[in-house]
Order: C-alpha cells, then structure tokens, then sequence
C-alpha cells in the first residue's frame, strides 16, 4: 500500500478543484525519434498525458516513497520555486505543494502535486516535471523516459546503477508508448457530422476514437510492441486503413471448435466472405487436396509473416497447416487491435491472435479463453432469463462460433497452439439495423481527443436538446451512472460481474436515453458460486490452468466486489469523469457525487438481501480505504516473461469519503462565511441559526 500520504506534509484538503485548471506546457523533442516528423502538439499532448499517468501511477503504488524525496507546502517552499514560470499559475491553492528529489549538488527533479479524489496526491494536470539547477534557476521539462530513468537511479552521474531485466522492459514499453501515441494523436479521427452516420458508421468512429488512449491511467498502454511505424500505422483503428486478411487451412483433425459451431456450420468462411469469396476459397482448397481434410480460417496479415513461422513452423512443414492464397473483403481495426470490424453490413466480427506485446501481455487468442467464454455466455443468458430489466437492457455478442488450431499432443495450456485460432464475434443485429440505435464503447467517453475539439456529450446534449452546462452533463452522465450500475449490480446479485472496463463495455444508447448495456469479450465473466447456486445456477467449471493465479471464482461477493471498485470505478467511469471535467470545464468532485447518489440509490432500488446490502453500503461508502489494482510494479517484477495483463493489488482512498469530506468542508466554510458576514450586519448567531 502506498505511504505517500503519511510522507507528505499536513495540508488541508477542503477543496481540490484548482487541481482542475489547464495550462499549455513547453515539453522538448524526446530523443525517441521516429522517421516520421511529428507535430509539436501532438508530441506535446502525448507526452503529456502519458506523464500524468505515469506520476500517478507512481503515487498510488508507493514507487516514489523511498526515493529521499522531499514535500514543500507550496505557500512556504522557498520563492525560486515559487517563482518558476511552469508552476506559478497552479499556486493560487493551498493545497499544492513541490515534490523535490535531489540529484547531484546541482540539480533536483521537481513537480507540483495537489490531492486527488481516487488517490491520495496526484500530480497538477497539465503541469511539467523539471530539473532544476539551483544556481541559475534554469529549468527544463523531462519526458516520462528520462523521468523514470531518474526514478530508477539511472542517470546520477558517476557510477550508474545497472538497470534490472524489468525496469529495462517497462523503460522500453514506456518508449514505445511516446512514439505510438505521437503518431496516434498526429491523426485526427474523423469526428465531424457524427448524428448523421448510420449506426454501424457511427460505432466504427467510436472504435477508432477509443484506440487513441487505449487504456486510461496505464502509461504504457498505448504500446504496441513488436510493430514498426509503418505497421502500427496500418493496424490500428485510429488510422481507418483496411486490413486484408491471410488464409490458413488446419487440417480438420486438429481442430478444437467452440459451442456455436456443428454440422451445419462447420467453417468461419459462411460467416464472414461473399458467395464469390467462399468460390474462391473452396476452388483454391480443392485444387490443392485440402478440401475434405481441411478448414481454411482468417489469420492476421502481421501474425501470419511475423508469428507463425516462429511458433508453428513444424505445423506448416508437416502439412496440418498451409497458407492459402485467396484474397477476400478488407477488414478495419477496431479499440482492441486483434479484434476486427468488417467494411461490409455485416454484424460478424472478427478476433484473432496477434503475438504483439501489449498491456505487459502477449495478445495471443488460446482455445481456454474462448472455450471458458462460451461457459461464461450461458451464465449471461441464463441471468437474462432470471431478471426481467437484464432481458430488456444487457445485450450480449455472441462468441461461440470459433476454431482453434490444437495438435494431437497438445494441452490447452501450450503455447504455439494459441497463435492460431479466430473467433467469429456477432453483434446483435437489431441494434446495428436501428437507425435510432448508437453503441458507444465507454472507454470512447473517457478518451480526450487532441485538442478537445469534441466529445460524445455534445451529441448527446444537442439530441436532448440540451444546453451544454454543468447541470446538463451532470446530468447525463447521472443516467449514465444509473443505466451502468443498474446492470451490473443486478448481474452481481445472481452471483456474477463482467470485465466492465472502458473497452469490453458499450453503452446502448436509443433515441438518446441511455438505454442499456452490450458486452464483449465473455472469457473473463467473475464468479461467486454460493450466490450462482442460492439463484438457481451452477458453477460453470471453468477450465484454470493448474498452479495458475485465478481470478474468475471468488467465494464472496465482497471478494467479487474488487473488480466493481477497480475496473469499472476507478479505471472506466472515473476517466470518464476526467474527460468530462476538463471538456466542459466541470468540478470533478461534482460528478463523483452525481456517481455515488446514482450508486447508492441503485442498491437501495435493487432487491438485495440485507447482508449483501449492508456489506455493499459500508465497503463503497464508510470504509476509508477502497482496494488498488497495481499495474506498474507487476511489469517491473515480471520482467517480461508470458502471461496474461500482470497486476497487484493494494490499496488507496476511498473517492466517495473523499467528496464527501471535501463537501462537508466547503459547506462548514460556507455557513462561517455566513455567519460572519451576519455578525458584520449586527445580527445575533441565534437568527442566523
């Protein structure tokens, strides 16, 4: 748990809003230069934004407690830092204060942090992080790099420390993540006319619109190792490039398929070419021999050249796997970069491995995910049947249709399998033919476009006919709240809580009311068994692979409750908040205010038993301590080896006990004002009571 706040100096924290503001900063060219020039603003804003997260992220799990670092209330540190240009417009807040690190006789690394809401001390946004030389006062601003090689000791002078194997990866994911996002944010997505697009147009662009931060609050999400600019130009959804798929046939005998497949549909090709691309493919199959040994499925054009030859160079030799030649429709990228939209009006998308670093995890596609997910759909479906507001509002793709390439003397544990498998993903047809239909994943509402020029609110207001004020957009984003928590606390009643973060979940918004909640991606539905049973359910058996951390079966719900507190609040709706806060200049402690009274009044709403309601109110509400999902140690500590998305937990502050004292604070403030304004007009304590 970070000790951050017990380092700190005592500061009051009766009001953070001016932790709000925005100012333009001056950040220098990172020496991660690329053969392609960005522009200044986008190197700015990218630099920006991954330093916030990075320094936060950095707070909230201790990494800078034992640096030697010193806090200075900003209203008594000494007038030089005072007087630095970068931070004299953050300073007219009691509450901020100078984090120093010295460096050499010198030269320290200072930035300007105020209290957050969701952790305990945050840097100012939108303010630099610099090295000062004391004598002359000169300044200049580090990019996250050079700033956490400062962190891990790396640049003192003298006798550098080695780096470990781990800060090596997480210095070069974080490298990777500057230039990839340069070159995301130097992209505009096509934003402008967005109510005139028919529903599938639309939700491309929302697609594309969220793959600009990928995942808030990780600053090395954006990285998408193992691809070149170029490639990472033509594979991400930002770009809108069409992606022309490879075909692969597997012989039939060593194929593993998911519960959506049988006789009557046995290939992927029925599902996703025209009647004269299937042509194509079966008279290629057939010149070949392979039409009744074989099933031909869509490979990734980068895992093809890239993975394949490394991971099942054997298969391709022996004859169980031949690479085709027949080329079909395009297909576009979408906010998770294996999972692929079609340029066709079709509901069928696709997934597919892809052995490119990211997130600290390979993105491969193996057949224990996808055979857990078709687990996981049952349990969705039978929650629908079991909740009328779920038969009517949470919508599901279906995911049961996939193959996956599985040797005789393999196990669902190895790895070269997993780098060859698709997944057919069918979105709801009747949402994608409604024209009064809009889905709209939610990490698209917590993804700041560069510039700000726009955000899916003002549509949304402008439908409403709304005006774009801070009552509006609170109010919105409260029936926001309501729709999203409604939901998923009536799935978490039965005994169950989907991924809920930013980019598994779309909002289905129709004719403008927040109207329900589609989910994707099954695989990583979490349990309680003891609640599934006490509604009529089973456990599903997941398939966990021995020795395994699991985190699918919880054996409380206030176990389960982890992944509602992280995931869905401090990861999905808060950068949702942010996003909000700073577009339309709005307090955040408003909006997390707007959030608890929409969460408290769903659990009130919802039939609970009183335990479970009980337990709900004073672990959201009362406790002070809210549990932390650590991201950035764990891919210290891994070092890059194999594995899913590494994580820790921990613990930080409770937001909901935060606004809530902040608001008792400025109300007390409030009343004194008050009643010292009435003692100065001669009236008497008792009238003003």
């Amino acid at each position: 748990m970070s000790s951050s706040l017990e380092k700190a100096p005592a500061v009051s924290r009766s009001n953070t809003a001016h932790c709000d503001t925005s100012a333009e900063t001056s950040v220098p060219v990172t020496s991660m230069e690329r053969t392609t020039m960005k522009s200044p603003d986008a190197k700015r804003h990218a630099q920006a934004q991954i330093m916030q997260s990075l320094v936060d992220g950095l707070l909230v799990e201790g990494l800078l407690d034992d640096l030697g670092a010193s806090w200075q209330d900003a209203q008594t540190a000494d007038a030089r830092l005072a007087d630095l240009a970068a931070f004299r417009p953050y300073l007219g807040d009691s509450e901020t204060c100078f984090w120093q690190l010295p460096q050499d006789q010198h030269h320290d690394i200072v930035m300007l942090l105020c209290p957050g809401i969701a952790q305990a001390w945050q840097k100012v946004p939108h303010t630099p992080v610099i090295v000062l030389h004391h004598e002359s006062g000169e300044w200049t601003s580090l990019d996250p790099v050079a700033f956490m090689r400062y962190v891990f000791g790396a640049v003192t002078g003298g006798d550098q420390p080695a780096l470990s194997q781990g800060q090596r990866v997480f210095l070069q994911a974080l490298a990777d993540s500057l230039w990839q996002a340069e070159s995301s944010m130097d992209h505009r997505v096509e934003t402008h006319d967005l109510p005139s697009r028919g529903t599938a147009e639309h939700f491309a662009i929302m697609e594309q619109w969220a793959s600009l931060l990928d995942r808030p609050f990780h600053p090395t999400a954006k990285a998408k190792q193992g691809l070149d600019e170029p490639e990472y130009r033509a594979y991400m959804a930002e770009f809108n490039a069409p992606v022309t798929l490879r075909w692969v046939a597997m012989a039939r005998d060593r194929v593993m398929t998911g519960a959506g497949v049988d006789e009557a549909c046995p290939a992927p090709v029925q599902w996703l070419v025209s009647e004269e691309e299937r042509r194509a493919l079966d008279e290629e199959m057939a010149t070949r021999g392979l039409a009744h040994t074989h099933i031909a499925i869509p490979v990734h054009p980068w895992q093809h050249d890239h993975a394949l030859p490394q991971w099942l160079d054997t298969a391709f030799a022996s004859g169980d796997c031949v690479s085709l030649d027949a080329a079909t429709t395009p297909w576009l990228a979408t906010s998770s970069l294996r999972s692929l939209a079609p340029t066709t009006a079709s509901p069928h998308f696709l997934k597919l491995p892809m052995a490119i670093h990211s997130l600290g995890a390979s993105r491969y596609l193996p057949a224990v995910k996808m055979f857990n997910g078709d687990l996981s759909a049952r349990l969705l479906h039978q929650a629908r049947q079991k909740d009328t507001r779920l038969a009517e509002g949470l919508y599901l793709c279906d995911e049961a249709k996939w193959w996956a390439y599985m040797p005789e003397d393999a196990t669902l544990f190895d790895e070269a399998p997993r780098h060859l498998s698709a997944m057919v993903r069918t979105y709801p047809r009747a949402l994608l033919d409604d024209p009064s239909v809009r889905l709209v994943p939610m990490a698209t509402l917590g993804t700041p476009l560069p510039g700000d020029e726009h955000h899916v609110f003002d549509d949304w207001l402008e439908q409403r006919g709304l005006a774009a004020n801070a009552c509006s957009v609170q109010a919105l984003f409260g029936e926001l709240c309501e729709t999203f928590f409604d939901i998923n606390l009536r799935m978490f009643r039965l005994g169950m809580l989907a991924e809920v973060h930013g980019q598994n979940a779309v909002l289905v918004f129709r004719d403008g009311r927040c109207q329900g909640l589609l989910l994707r991606d099954h695989d990583s539905l979490r349990i309680c068994v003891a609640h599934l049973e006490h509604h009529g359910m089973q456990d599903p058996g997941y398939c966990i692979k021995p020795g395994h951390a699991n985190t699918l079966y919880h054996d409380s719900l206030e176990e389960l409750l982890f992944w509602l507190q992280t995931l869905a609040i401090q990861v999905n709706l808060r950068a949702i908040i942010d996003s909000l806060a700073d577009h339309y200049a709005l307090s955040r402690h408003v909006l997390w205010q707007e959030m608890a009274t929409r969460l408290e009044a769903c659990i009130d709403a919802l039939p609970f038993d009183a335990h479970d309601r009980g337990m709900l109110k004073v672990a959201l509400f009362e406790r002070e301590q809210w549990p932390y999902k650590r991201l950035i140690a764990p891919i210290i500590e891994r070092a890059g080896g194999p594995g899913s998305m590494p994580f820790g937990t921990s613990a930080t502050c409770n937001p909901f006990v935060r606004v809530r004292q902040s608001a008792d604070v400025a109300s007390g403030e409030a009343l004194a004002d008050e009643l010292s304004e009435g003692l100065s007009e001669g009236l008497s304590a008792e009238a003003l009571s």
